[in-house]
C-alpha cells in the first residue's frame, strides 16, 4: 500500500477544542495499538466529571478502570503526524488539496493539489481518496449533503497553575445562564470553556460583559486568581460551535471521515471519540481486503463504514446537542443536578453514554426521558402547584431530543437503504 499524505500546514496548531479524549476515543486508541500517541508530552488523565451548580457540588467518576485524557490538540496532532510519516508507505506532501479528480463515470479517481511555494497543479491518483479536513473542509460540497449550523461560540481562555476543584476531572459549571466548562490539558494548564449563545460572532465589548455578568460571578475561588490573569493578558479565542447530521453521497472512490462529515456541540467533549471511531470502523473494513486493485470491494467497504459509523456515532452527536438544550433550560439544568446528585445507578448509565463507552440508542432515549420524569417528579412531590412546570420539562425535552433523534436515525435509515441495494 502507498499512501500520499496531503496537508497544507505541517506546523503545530493552536486549537480551544479537541483537547479532551473521553474514554472511549482513548479505547479506540487502545484497541488500534496507539496509546503511545498519549505519551511524552504533558496529558493528563481526566478520571471523570465534576458539577458545581452554585454551592452544590458533585462528582461523577467515569466506569469501572476508564480514563480520558486532557491535552493540546496541537501537540497531540504532530504525535500523530510523526507516527504516520515515520511509516515507509507514507509519503509526506506539503500542500494544498484543491480538487476531487472525476473520470467519465463521475468516480472519484484522485485530486489535484498545489506544492507550498509553487504555482503549478499537479495531480495523483488513487483508488481511495479519503478527506479528513476539519469543519471548514473544501470537499464536503462534492461528497455530502451536509447542512452546517451554528449553536452557539466558545470562548477559550487557559488558566495557568489553576487549583481546581477536584482535580483530574472535567468540571460542568451550571450557575449561570449558559454553562462553562474547564479541563486540564497539561500540568500547568487548564482549558475553560465559556458557551456564548446566539448564531452571531460577538464583538469583543459583549465577549466581555458577558464574562462579567455569566461567568466571573461564578468561578470558584480557588481558580479566581488564574482566571482573572487570563482575563487581564486578553488571551481568549472565539471558535463557533456547529451542528451537522452526517448526509454523505456515496460515491465510488472517496470517502469522508471526522468533522468534515459529521460535527456536534463541543460540549460533551465528544469530537474526538467520533473522529477516532470513524477511523478505527473504516480501517478494520479497509484492513480486511486482500488489496486495493478491486475498487467495487473498496466501495462495498465504504458503504460498510457509513453504515457502521452512523450507528456508532449517533448517541454522541444526539447526546452532545441535546445537552446543550438541557444546560439552556434552568428547569431541566437543575433537573440533571439533582439526578446525577443521586449517584448509583443514574450517574453510571449518564457517564458511560458520555463517555462513549455505551452506543446504544435505546439507553440513551431511555435515560434522556428518565431524567425528565425524574425532574417532573421531584417539582410535584415539592409542591402540586408546580405541575404546569413538571409538564414543561416534558414538553421541553421531548422538544429538544426528538428532531435530534429524527434527524439521526433518517441518516442512519438512508444509508442502511443504500447498503441494501
Amino acid at each position: 500500500i502507498k499512501i500520499a499524505l496531503i496537508d497544507q500546514c505541517f506546523k503545530e496548531k493552536k486549537r480551544i477544542v479537541g483537547e479532551l479524549l473521553q474514554p472511549g476515543a482513548v479505547l479506540s486508541l487502545e484497541q488500534m495499538g496507539l496509546l503511545d500517541l498519549l505519551e511524552d508530552f504533558d496529558a493528563q488523565t481526566v478520571d471523570g466529571y465534576a458539577l458545581i451548580q452554585g454551592e452544590q457540588k458533585t462528582t461523577i467518576p467515569y466506569p469501572n478502570h476508564y480514563r480520558g485524557m486532557g491535552l493540546h490538540n496541537g501537540q497531540f496532532l504532530q504525535k500523530i503526524r510523526a507516527s504516520a510519516l515515520a511509516n515507509e508507505s507514507v509519503t509526506k506532501i506539503h500542500g494544498k488539496a484543491l480538487h476531487l479528480l472525476e473520470n467519465d463515470r463521475q468516480e472519484i479517481i484522485g485530486v489535484s493539489y498545489r506544492e507550498e511555494l509553487s504555482s503549478e497543479i499537479k495531480t495523483i491518483h488513487a483508488p481511495l481518496t479519503i478527506t479528513s479536513d476539519g469543519f471548514f473542509s473544501n470537499f464536503r460540497d462534492d461528497l455530502s449533503n451536509n447542512e452546517k449550523t451554528v449553536t452557539s461560540y466558545f470562548i477559550g481562555l487557559i488558566l495557568n497553575d489553576c487549583d481546581m476543584p477536584f482535580p483530574n476531572h472535567g468540571h460542568v459549571f451550571l450557575s449561570g445562564p449558559t454553562p462553562f466548562i474547564c479541563y486540564p490539558i497539561s500540568s500547568h494548564e487548564v482549558r475553560l470553556l465559556i458557551d456564548y449563545p446566539g448564531e452571531l460572532l460577538p464583538r469583543k465589548s459583549l465577549l466581555q460583559a458577558h464574562l462579567d455578568a455569566h461567568v466571573t460571578p461564578y468561578i470558584p475561588e480557588s481558580m479566581r486568581y488564574s482566571y482573572d490573569q487570563a482575563i487581564q493578558t486578553g488571551g481568549f479565542k472565539v471558535m463557533p460551535n456547529h451542528y451537522m447530521a452526517a448526509k454523505p453521497i456515496i460515491r465510488k472512490g472517496a470517502v469522508m471521515l471526522g468533522d468534515a462529515l459529521n460535527m456536534r456541540h463541543p460540549l460533551t467533549g465528544g469530537g474526538l471519540t467520533a473522529v477516532f471511531s470513524d477511523i478505527q470502523i473504516l480501517s478494520a473494513h479497509l484492513l480486511a481486503m486482500p488489496d486495493f486493485y478491486n475498487t467495487d470491494l473498496i466501495h462495498k467497504k465504504i458503504v460498510a463504514y457509513y453504515r457502521d459509523r452512523q450507528n456508532a456515532n449517533a448517541n454522541l452527536n444526539v447526546l452532545a446537542n441535546a445537552l446543550y438544550g438541557v444546560m439552556s433550560n434552568e428547569l431541566l439544568k437543575t433537573a440533571v443536578f439533582k439526578y446525577l446528585q443521586c449517584g448509583g445507578n443514574n450517574a453510571l448509565q449518564s457517564i458511560a453514554i458520555l463517555a462513549g463507552l455505551n452506543r446504544n440508542h435505546y439507553s440513551l432515549i431511555k435515560q434522556f426521558f428518565t431524567l425528565a420524569m425524574f425532574g417532573s417528579y421531584d417539582l410535584i412531590r415539592q409542591n402540586i402547584a408546580k405541575l404546569p412546570q413538571a409538564l414543561k420539562i416534558l414538553f421541553d425535552a421531548f422538544s429538544i431530543i426528538k428532531p435530534l433523534a429524527k434527524n439521526e436515525l433518517t441518516v442512519a435509515a438512508v444509508i442502511n437503504d443504500y447498503f441494501k441495494k
